[in-house]
């Protein structure tokens, strides 16, 4: 069996030499992935992928439960992908996502008044200082929301990253704020917070595979970025990521990260229904419930299914509601939703939403359209493999994203993340 070690874990962030293989995983509930990648100057391309079904007793609700099984199905990936690549093209670095309902996000927006020195350029020195100043403050804020809702004191919550999103100055948008003239700065920031032992526990993970960590993201925010669209100022949606153990949302408003929900209902919740409602043992509820996803029952069967999967679908649905009202800060909320993850594939969960009364229940000004956010709607990313054709594929590549900006606008991230 393969052992994780009982030593301290010595990762850290770390920028991968150029044009090097690395590895981005997706550690799920239902199904682990790892995606192999190298980047170049116009986004990353993507060389190989690796599915592993993960045993029920791996993980619940997002967190790992048994570290040696997951470790084992980790390995099992990185042998089948790496399978055939020279010694010099073997990963040593690996990016790695995170979710669960004790994720915290906390977007902040930041204004700014130049004052007196506003006719002169912005340096990187100034950037730099009104930078570090907000992150010390979303550093405190966002430990004490997470010791809140968590019982956690500070010492036991760690940064995963802090993010400027966006940067306007004279009321226009810019990627940086240096060489530009102006008196009114406006900073959008978003940041992510997790209890430690969720991290230590990937970076124990990636210690006992010799891997170095690039980073460690929170999966709704990496999705959110990800997609085409979501950078420019006049785009506002809801992403939604239903995964095996959570689904995991995240609002963008206007290009920015407004927020970020987590809820422990997911794709293994209908497998359980099915189990019981049908008198199946779990793997051939999963079988069953992946078959009735892309309509590969017989008639009788379907229907029976349907029976168990739609009445679950009203309480996800329910669930899902009740998170958007947790968010705060929302006017109108957008009228566009992007569902990706495994569970995105049941026909009901489109269908319970479509039905759904947004404008009646919750700030919506008509009722949004529901898209499926598919691989070939990521930003940057180029599939050499030909395999990425699934809302499930979109999260692993998302968090390979994610380490490719932030070692391509370092100064965007917070340095001790």
């Amino acid at each position: 069996m393969f052992k994780l070690p009982f030593s301290k874990s010595t990762s850290s962030d770390v920028q991968p030499p150029p044009n090097s293989n690395m590895l981005s995983i997706d550690i799920g509930t239902e199904i682990l992935k790892v995606v192999l990648f190298n980047a170049n100057p116009h986004g990353i391309n993507i060389h190989k992928v690796a599915r592993i079904q993960q045993q029920q007793s791996a993980m619940s609700k997002g967190q790992i439960q048994n570290l040696n099984t997951v470790l084992e199905n980790c390995d099992l990936a990185i042998s089948e992908i790496t399978s055939g690549l020279e010694p010099n093209e073997m990963p040593t670095h690996v990016v790695m996502g995170i979710a669960g309902e004790y994720i915290q996000g906390v977007s902040i927006i930041v204004n700014y008044e130049r004052e007196a020195k506003f006719d002169n350029e912005v340096t990187k020195e100034e950037e730099e200082k009104i930078i570090s100043k907000v992150h010390e403050q979303i550093i405190n804020e966002g430990k004490n929301d997470l010791a809140a809702r968590t019982g956690l004191v500070h010492e036991d919550i760690e940064i995963l990253h802090i993010t400027v999103t966006g940067m306007e100055i004279g009321g226009m948008n810019v990627n940086t704020l240096v060489g530009f003239r102006g008196k009114s700065v406006k900073l959008y920031f978003y940041a992510s917070f997790a209890p430690k032992t969720y991290v230590e526990s990937l970076k124990k993970i990636a210690d006992a595979l010799k891997l170095q960590m690039i980073g460690v993201v929170a999966q709704p925010f990496a999705v959110a970025r990800a997609y085409g669209d979501a950078r420019r100022s006049d785009f506002s949606a809801i992403f939604v990521d239903i995964g095996g153990g959570t689904t995991d949302i995240a609002v963008v408003d206007h290009g920015n990260v407004l927020d970020t929900q987590m809820f422990a209902f997911g794709g293994r919740a209908f497998t359980k229904e099915i189990a019981k409602g049908m008198n199946l043992d779990y793997r051939h509820a999963e079988s069953r419930k992946r078959k009735y996803s892309n309509n590969d029952l017989e008639s009788k069967v379907h229907s029976e299914v349907k029976q168990i999967v739609y009445p679950t679908t009203e309480l996800w649905m329910k669930t899902f509601a009740a998170a958007l009202g947790e968010i705060e800060d929302v006017d109108v909320f957008p009228p566009q939703i992007y569902l990706c993850g495994g569970g995105a594939m049941l026909p009901d969960i489109k269908n319970v939403m479509l039905e759904y009364p947004w404008t009646k229940l919750l700030p919506f000004a008509k009722i949004p359209k529901v898209n499926i956010f598919l691989p070939d709607r990521l930003s940057g990313v180029t599939d050499h493999t030909g395999d990425l054709a699934h809302p499930y594929d979109v999260t692993p590549v998302a968090i390979a994203r994610f380490a490719y900006d932030k070692f391509t606008n370092p100064e965007n991230y917070y340095k001790g993340s």
